[in-house]
């Protein structure tokens, strides 16, 4: 029943669901359910997603916070490049496939991060 409300088209349904399944569930659940978020349509919940997932440094929503630094939305593309570098060495892999596949003029977006993450553990 929770996973269905996470697609209601009414955010505070969306929202309300999200804080249910983490006072009931399970931590796996709970951030299996904070991933769903990550294809809202509401930027501030794709944000507050992002942000829950990699604090929690689950690495399942690596490659879906990767897909992110291409979001239309400026403040969401900058919370995923900060979620990633948070999350440090195991972003790694996703950053270079990512990089590897994209068109040409988008790899900037997923090197700098990739530098980012590369500079930082070498200190």
């Amino acid at each position: 029943m929770i996973g269905e409300l996470l697609h209601h088209p009414k955010p505070k349904v969306r929202l309300h669901a999200h804080r249910t399944s983490r006072a009931l569930l399970d931590r796996q659940t709970y951030l299996h359910h904070t991933s769903v978020l990550l294809d809202d349509p509401r930027p501030d919940v794709v944000r507050t997603a992002i942000r829950i997932l990699c604090h929690a440094t689950w690495e399942p929503a690596i490659p879906a916070v990767t897909g992110l630094l291409e979001h239309p939305h400026p403040v969401v593309r900058r919370t995923a490049a900060e979620g990633l570098i948070s999350l440090g060495t195991p972003a790694i892999p996703a950053l270079r496939h990512a990089a590897d596949h994209v068109r040409p003029d988008k790899r900037s977006l997923y090197t700098e991060v990739l530098e980012q993450i590369v500079t930082a553990e070498a200190e």
